[in-house]
C-alpha cells in the first residue's frame, strides 16, 4: 500500500534532512489519515483517489499563481505536485481512456431496452465502469466522448 511506503520515506527523510520532501509526505500521510478518520477503508484504490484530488489541487493553485503573476509560488506548487504523481500508478494515455469509454458506451447500450436513446443521464453508471479500470481516468474526457456521441460529433 502507498501509506507504508510514505511512512517508510517520512522516516528517510527525516534522517537525511529533506526538508521540502518531508513537509508533501506529511501532507499526503495527512490526507491518508483524515480519510480513516471519515470511516474510509484505506487500500490502493481509495489512496489512489486521494492522491489524484491532491494533484487536481495543485493544478488549479499552479494555474491561479501563473495568472496571478506568482512564479514563485507556482514553482513550489509543480515541486509538490511532482512528488506526489510520483506515488501514483502509470496513468493510462487519453486515447487508451477514450477507446476503452467508447467501447463501455457501445456495451452499456446493448444492455439498455431497444428504445433508449443515450443522453447525460447515463453518465454516472458509464464513468463507474469506466473508473473500475482506469482509477485515476479524467472525468471531463469521458464526459467529452459520451457528449460527443449523444451529440452524434
Amino acid at each position: 500500500m502507498i501509506s507504508n511506503k510514505i511512512d517508510e520515506m517520512i522516516a528517510s527523510a527525516m534522517k537525511n534532512r529533506e526538508k521540502e520532501l518531508l513537509e508533501v509526505l506529511k501532507l499526503v500521510k495527512c490526507e491518508f489519515v483524515k480519510a480513516t478518520k471519515d470511516g474510509v477503508e484505506l487500500n490502493d484504490v481509495t489512496e489512489t483517489k486521494i492522491l489524484l484530488k491532491m494533484c487536481s489541487q495543485r493544478e488549479d493553485s499552479i494555474r491561479q499563481y501563473v495568472d496571478g503573476g506568482r512564479e514563485d509560488l507556482a514553482n513550489a506548487e509543480k515541486a509538490e505536485l511532482n512528488i506526489i504523481n510520483s506515488f501514483l500508478p502509470k496513468q493510462a494515455t487519453d486515447e487508451e481512456i477514450e477507446d476503452f469509454t467508447r467501447a463501455t458506451i457501445s456495451a452499456y447500450c446493448l444492455t439498455m431496452d431497444e428504445g433508449h436513446k443515450l443522453s447525460m443521464r447515463d453518465m454516472k453508471p458509464i464513468l463507474t465502469i469506466v473508473q473500475e479500470k482506469y482509477p485515476n481516468a479524467n472525468g471531463k474526457l469521458v464526459s467529452k466522448v459520451l457528449n460527443g456521441i449523444v451529440n452524434n460529433k
